[in-house]
């Protein structure tokens, strides 16, 4: 895909996970009604085995609705909450309904494939208008697992096209409590269209 990124491509990519983000940002706030700050996104080129750094490390819990994404710039995005922020996410939805974070009922799951839904749809909306490409998501997935387990469908899925993942990752806050990560690893091909729309090459 790429030896390394060059400033004007970090630089390009940083921009286009900065306003993706703070459009799911704008969503997420909307559903919760509480203010939700972002961090800048961190863009780095990294070996699969090294992703689950970006998340808390390989043996962190996580709920993670993941989503394939179509179009013309295909991929996967990943909107990631903890144990602490998925079990606040529910309560403020589904008054009254017990949580066991393991064993999530039915209405539930569905209810964090719904908020990841929103949010994956709020980035890739935006990205597409950004860069005036036609993006759509697969219907939503949930794995409650350890980072490992629940970053391996995707890591499988481009292990056939590379041996790294173009990461696009920010954290979202709720006051000073950290509230989730949002990922989106392009295929190589859409990562190498995205630069090319915008005519940005390798520095010098």
């Amino acid at each position: 895909m790429f030896e390394k990124l060059s400033f004007s491509q970090q630089d390009l990519l940083t921009e286009v996970g900065t306003i993706g983000t703070g459009h799911a940002a704008t969503a997420m706030a909307d559903l919760i009604g509480k203010k939700i700050t972002i961090t800048v996104p961190h863009v780095e080129l990294v070996s699969f085995d090294r992703v689950a750094n970006f998340v808390g490390g390989p043996e962190q819990i996580l709920a993670c609705v993941y989503l394939e994404v179509l179009g013309d710039l295909p991929g996967t995005v990943l909107v990631m909450f903890d144990e602490k922020t998925a079990c606040r996410l529910l309560s403020s939805l589904i008054s009254g309904d017990p949580i066991e974070f393991f064993s999530l009922s039915a209405l539930q799951q569905s209810a964090l494939k719904e908020i990841g839904n929103i949010l994956a749809g709020s980035y890739l909306s935006a990205l597409g208008d950004f860069s005036n490409q036609r993006m759509v998501v697969s219907v939503p997935n949930l794995a409650v697992d350890m980072a490992d387990a629940v970053l391996s469908v995707p890591m499988i899925k481009l292990g056939s096209k590379t041996d790294c993942a173009l990461l696009i990752q920010a954290m979202f806050f709720e006051e000073q409590s950290n509230s989730g990560f949002i990922i989106f690893i392009p295929d190589p091909s859409a990562a190498r269209r995205l630069l090319d729309i915008f005519g940005v090459v390798a520095d010098g």
